[in-house]
């Protein structure tokens, strides 16, 4: 019998859980306090002035940025002249990234130009002026607005159709899977339950740590919930709400070892997108958000949806029938060489 053993022999059950309960604390924090530094040192905040000109945290902010006026871009009720935080923004980036000498061949600060120019072609086909900031922040996208671009590099809005969904089911994966795009505003018709749960079954295959299955998932269908969870989320501003909101979870009761600390979030991302690829299998529309609030928010959330602390928030997924025809983000993507690395 090892020592460890004759220990825990002589040591009450009590006591022993106590000392395991310390042990575990102590390799969390541990663990905790690594991924804390790595993302303080490495990540675009403000604090890090050498790193946040780095060519990758500078792509990150162009990329979000570029999302909120291709936002801004698609909406049903379209707003002339919008977005000039987001510009100003932009144009801080941009300038940043050939300050220091970046290629601005590269594809990121393409799109970052080209969405300028979808921003100018928007209000030129209402015959809407373009402001002024645009003009005086953007000069040379202006002059070059009608030029046409690679289509990797491509920006703005493409319009998705309803009639092109019906035969989703039909499709093979990857045609499924490439013609997915987050839907943000809905046909005014109820969403069937039966596809709801359909998609629900589908994503059930979705691969988990030793098969635990700890995802969780909630449809909320009373407005006034959906109305108050989604203000409380903070992004859904000035979009109807969605017939449905599901908000996905993962079980944390499931988990036995402090080294499976993260792995809520990794099945949870994986059933997310899951879920979401099984909805266009069903042909009814979504858009993921995320739930990375505040303390105060997400306890706001919970105690709305009665949500107990032991289940991890892992996004919501506002869901509705497709409209006739909608605009939607581009939304580009990056070659697979650009994310690809091989170690031989």
């Amino acid at each position: 019998m090892s020592v460890k053993q004759q220990i825990r022999k002589m040591v009450p059950k009590h006591a022993w859980r106590a000392l395991q309960r310390a042990k575990a604390d102590m390799k969390l924090k541990s663990y905790y306090s690594r991924q804390r530094k790595r993302f303080l040192s490495n990540c675009a905040g403000p604090w890090n002035s050498e790193q946040s000109e780095h060519s990758e945290q500078l792509r990150g902010t162009m990329v979000y940025y570029i999302h909120r006026i291709e936002k801004g871009l698609s909406h049903q009720c379209f707003r002339d002249g919008f977005g000039r935080s987001a510009f100003s923004e932009l144009k801080t980036v941009m300038e940043q990234w050939r300050k220091h000498s970046y290629p601005v061949d590269d594809v990121t600060y393409q799109v970052a130009q080209n969405v300028i120019r979808a921003y100018v072609h928007k209000h030129r086909a209402i015959g809407k002026p373009v402001p002024r900031f645009v003009g005086e922040w953007f000069p040379a996208e202006i002059a070059s607005a009608d030029k046409p671009y690679d289509s990797a590099a491509e920006a703005g809005t493409k319009t998705v159709r309803a009639a092109d969904k019906r035969n989703n089911a039909s499709s093979d994966y990857a045609t499924l899977f490439a013609g997915r795009t987050s839907v943000r505003e809905y046909a005014e018709m109820d969403v069937d339950k039966e596809k709801l749960h359909n998609a629900v079954a589908i994503a059930m295959k979705t691969p988990s740590v030793c098969n635990r299955q700890a995802y969780r998932i909630l449809f909320i269908r009373n407005p006034k919930f959906i109305e108050r969870a989604l203000t409380l989320q903070g992004g859904w501003r000035g979009y109807s709400m969605p017939p449905v909101l599901a908000l996905i979870s993962v079980d944390v009761r499931s988990f036995v070892s402090v080294e499976e600390r993260n792995e809520p979030y990794i099945d949870g991302g994986l059933f997310t997108m899951s879920f979401l690829t099984a909805l266009e299998y069903e042909s009814l529309a979504s858009c993921p958000l995320n739930t990375m609030m505040r303390a105060n928010q997400e306890q706001e959330i919970r105690k709305l949806l009665g949500v107990p602390d032991y289940e991890v928030l892992i996004a919501f997924v506002a869901i509705g029938n497709f409209p006739e025809s909608i605009e939607s983000p581009v939304s580009f993507r990056y070659r697979p060489e650009f994310v690809t690395r091989e170690l031989n």
